[in-house]
């Protein structure tokens, strides 16, 4: 394509985002992880960048078994801890901060959170994107000038 542009043109390609290839051993599912899936309500998010919504009164629990398990590869927080780092920009607001849920996980090693049972889709793939590492927020990007 780039050879048939006509003189002084410009041809730009780019992704909206990056990518990690993880490995079937990396992507972990809920339904196989009873340690990681007590008093956890429901999942939000990607597999590399979750929102936990806990059952009430298993924050807690839920925060010490996810740091225990992935804390070598996950950054693990409270809502509110997570707010506090910046990630989510300056203002958060109160509807944005309830649809985090109870706890915010964000992957920075080789894993993800899936749910086949869920979405059965993304617990196939190899590629993930969602969380805080340069190799996912980093946007790829090719220029040719003829």
């Amino acid at each position: 394509m780039a050879e048939q542009l006509p003189a002084e043109a410009l041809l730009v390609v780019t992704g909206d985002h990056g990518m990690v290839d993880l490995r079937p051993e990396e992507r972990l599912d809920l339904a196989d992880q009873p340690d990681l899936a007590a008093g956890v309500r429901i999942l939000g998010g990607e597999a590399r960048a979750r929102y936990v919504n806990t059952v009430p009164g298993a924050t807690g629990d839920v925060l010490s078994a996810w740091r225990s398990r992935l804390g070598d590869r996950m950054w693990v927080w409270t809502t509110e801890a997570a707010i506090a780092t910046g990630i989510f920009g300056p203002r958060v607001t109160d509807t944005a901060r309830q649809r985090m849920g109870d706890i915010v996980a964000a992957a920075y090693g080789p894993v993800g959170i899936v749910q086949r049972d869920v979405d059965p889709a993304q617990a196939r793939l190899n590629g993930h994107h969602g969380s805080l590492t340069p190799a996912e927020q980093l946007v790829p990007m090719l220029v040719y000038r003829s």
